[in-house]
């Protein structure tokens, strides 16, 4: 699954979207259901507005019941804003219940792929309540290679990731993505999210040259194509991310003011998620040590989400902690803190970049005593094949390693987890 949202898709895009499927759905909802089938999904759109997770959960459970069908017909991103609601709202049994129904439907993404990280949450539902053989079933369906990472690292997964089913060489089930995403991308050869999914799976495999051929290919296409056309049908909602990822294929080259001229760029194409283009590139200006730069190319945050605004905090604690403005990183800390609940694993970075070790430890020490923050801070502690990076960004990772080493860590890892090598990009910094 991708990183959690920066900016909150408008309410109103939910709902028009949730109308929308009410209306090309009305022949068959009447025969299925008919008005009482219309008054759930007004439910469920209203409930998105106001991320009412329990609602949220309560319609999609119960349409999923009533409906199967419509699972896979209701809108994308409302069922995966349901989804990441009830995760932060900690909805426990019902939540299950919610993912299970969707597990029978085997909801995909709109490329197609299944949700390893809700399966890999289900399976330990399932392990838990005594079901095995069920957890063993949906587990197999895990396939992107972090996910599988997490069923190493975290101990309670320990029997679902000794399943035979289960994909257990890291490496291979990277390889196997990119063949994924290949296959895909000929299957819709004018779908530019396919090609920049290739790309990623690219990126994790540290094939950087291949990055830039492809994308290179994919910018030569448009251009051949003449003033007026596209040869992608996505290509205006796309077009920035392409952007994004061939930058990241560049900075692992250590090719920085090309990757940042991308960037910019990126945020002046985008249309739809300008908030997760800007704060992208402003961490990126941080890492490289231009903390005024940083600051200056901040978006608004008006339509951020609560992982958005905890990123734009450690942002600025980033570039204070550069300009040694102390009195700024207080004030971004303080921030950052009313967004913990949301955002801890940002909120352990920025006391790291503040230098605030001590405290860093105890918030990593909160979430590994936590069971549903534990598999995310024991996924971040893994080693990982690190791609070069500069100096500053070099020095925050190590700082994250270094938390490993307190005699409470240490205990809790060898209680709780695993740590392991691995040959794919950390998560962090």
């Amino acid at each position: 699954m991708p990183p959690p949202p920066l900016c909150r898709a408008p309410a109103c895009v939910l709902v028009l979207a949730a109308l929308f499927f009410a209306r090309a759905s009305n022949t068959c909802a009447a025969e299925e259901g008919g008005a009482e089938y219309e008054q759930w999904s007004k439910r469920l759109s209203a409930a998105a507005k106001s991320h009412d997770a329990a609602e949220e959960v309560l319609c999609v459970t119960t349409i999923g019941r009533r409906w199967s069908w419509a699972l896979g017909s209701l809108p994308r991103r409302m069922i995966e804003q349901a989804v990441s609601d009830s995760e932060h709202a900690r909805l426990g049994d019902s939540r299950s219940e919610m993912l299970q129904l969707l597990y029978d439907q085997r909801w995909k993404d709109r490329n197609g792929q299944e949700p390893g990280r809700w399966w890999r949450q289900l399976s330990l539902s399932l392990l838990e309540h005594g079901k095995p053989d069920q957890a063993f079933e949906v587990a197999a369906h895990i396939t992107d290679p972090m996910t599988l990472v997490a069923l190493q690292a975290d101990k309670r997964y320990q029997r679902i990731a000794k399943s035979e089913f289960v994909e257990r060489n890291v490496q291979k089930a990277a390889e196997k993505e990119l063949t994924w995403w290949q296959a895909a991308s000929q299957q819709a050869p004018r779908s530019l999210a396919r090609v920049v999914g290739v790309a990623r799976a690219l990126i994790e495999l540290h094939r950087y040259d291949e990055v830039l051929s492809l994308t290179n290919l994919a910018m030569q296409r448009k251009e051949a194509a003449g003033p007026g056309t596209v040869p992608y049908d996505d290509w205006q909602q796309e077009f920035p991310w392409l952007l994004n990822v061939r930058a990241r294929g560049l900075r692992a080259l250590e090719r920085n003011d090309e990757a940042v001229t991308l960037l910019r760029q990126a945020c002046e194409e985008s249309r739809q998620d300008m908030v997760s283009h800007c704060l992208n590139l402003a961490s990126v200006l941080a890492g490289l040590d231009r903390p005024q730069e940083a600051l200056a190319v901040m978006p608004s945050l008006e339509t951020a989400s609560s992982y958005g605004h905890a990123i734009a905090c450690l942002i600025r604690t980033m570039a204070a902690s550069e300009v040694n403005d102390p009195e700024t990183v207080t004030a971004s800390l303080e921030e950052l803190r009313t967004y913990t609940a949301d955002s801890p694993s940002v909120l352990q970075r920025g006391l790291l970049v503040a230098g605030k070790q001590d405290e860093a430890t105890a918030v990593l020490v909160s979430r590994l005593t936590d069971p549903a923050l534990r598999t995310d801070a024991l996924v971040e502690l893994q080693d990982y094949l690190e791609p070069p990076a500069p100096a500053r960004v070099r020095r925050w990772r190590q700082q994250l390693t270094d938390l490993r080493t307190s005699s409470e860590v240490s205990k809790l890892i060898a209680a709780y987890g695993n740590i392991g090598r691995y040959p794919l990009p950390g998560p962090t910094f």
